[in-house]
């Protein structure tokens, strides 16, 4: 097949920026946020032409509307883009998602159907037969080697959580080369910074729990651009000695003001903001490239944020939860 070059995605370009209208701007958040109804803050999402067309969907039934959307999103990428494999890597998450459940499913013996997500890049099915009859043939090769590696170990410590890193492990390493094989810089970079941001999250976390740095080591995920050792030297220093060293990483101020709420608060919610909203800072630049495969890209990861600060609010509309509280969890828009 030949290169696909930036000017093939000129005509995907000009479908993405005509849509890129009917998304959820801070204004419109605000408007579900401040709707006197439940109702009436679905209504925001159904003006933006969310869910399938003519089909309504109640408050408590908004999950099926956000699944909906996203699978709609990507179909539309698909149906638009001049090469499709590039895309499949946005959807690894939920396809290791789904390999978690199905693998904790079996191991623990559980139906835990409900937490499965229709939304990967292989189907349910497909993901259920490989790992039933241990027939891997149907996935990608890092799934294929993450579920051996599990089948192997996990038998010897009988722990969920291994099931957990090995997945996560292979899952970032698949997106990271996914990207590579892009040549974008600015899909590679995205990767990069998720890595990152899960690696800060982790390690916050675990030394909150007073886990040693050798069960860092075990659940660090590679490919970042903060190296492994950054932590594992730092791992004994308070959070605020900590951030001196992300200054390079531009993580710096972002980290200093997520973990001082979290101890004043006790809770990960503004590290966790921050974090997501740093992810979206980079995926804004997408907007600025006339043509090629990162306003595509852009879209996609926008549209996955975007129905995240749906859900937010939607989850605490429903929950009785105050505007004021909401405002504060919310994350920052992409338009």
């Amino acid at each position: 097949m030949a290169k696909i070059k930036d000017t093939d995605y000129l005509f995907s370009t000009a479908r993405v920026r005509s849509v890129e209208k009917n998304m959820l701007t801070r204004e419109r958040a605000e408007k579900m946020i401040d709707a006197k109804t439940n109702e009436d803050a679905l209504r925001v999402l159904d003006d933006l032409n969310y869910g399938n067309s003519g089909e309504a969907v109640e408050p408590n039934d908004y999950e099926k509307l956000l699944s909906f959307e996203h699978k709609k999103t990507y179909d539309f990428i698909t149906s638009v883009a001049p090469e499709l494999d590039f895309f499949n890597m946005f959807l690894y998450p939920y396809d290791y998602h789904n390999l978690k459940v199905i693998m904790k499913a079996e191991y623990l013996g559980i139906d835990a159907s409900e937490n499965l997500v229709d939304t990967g890049s292989i189907d349910l099915k497909v993901l259920k037969y490989s790992v039933k009859e241990r027939d891997f043939s149907g996935l990608t090769e890092n799934m294929s080697k993450a579920l051996k590696e599990i089948i192997e170990t996990f038998p010897k410590t009988n722990d969920p959580q291994v099931i957990d890193f090995v997945l996560d492990k292979y899952c970032y390493d698949e997106m990271l080369s996914s990207a590579e094989n892009t040549n974008s810089n600015f899909i590679i970079d995205y990767v990069k910074m998720q890595i990152d941001a899960i690696n800060l999250k982790t390690y916050v976390r675990l030394k909150r729990m007073n886990k040693s740095w050798d069960f860092f080591t075990k659940v660090f995920l590679n490919g970042g651009k903060i190296n492994e050792q950054v932590f594992i030297k730092n791992y004994d220093e308070p959070f605020e000695k900590f951030a001196e060293q992300l200054s390079a990483y531009g993580f710096r101020e972002l980290f200093l003001e997520g973990t001082e709420s979290l101890v004043s608060t006790g809770m990960f919610t503004k590290l966790e903001k921050l974090l997501d909203n740093k992810i979206i800072e980079h995926v804004k630049g997408a907007k600025y490239i006339p043509f090629g495969i990162e306003p595509l890209a852009g879209y996609l990861i926008a549209k996955d944020n975007e129905i995240k600060i749906a859900r937010i609010i939607m989850a605490g509309k429903l929950a009785g939860i105050s505007p004021e509280l909401i405002r504060e969890r919310l994350r920052e828009t992409y338009v």
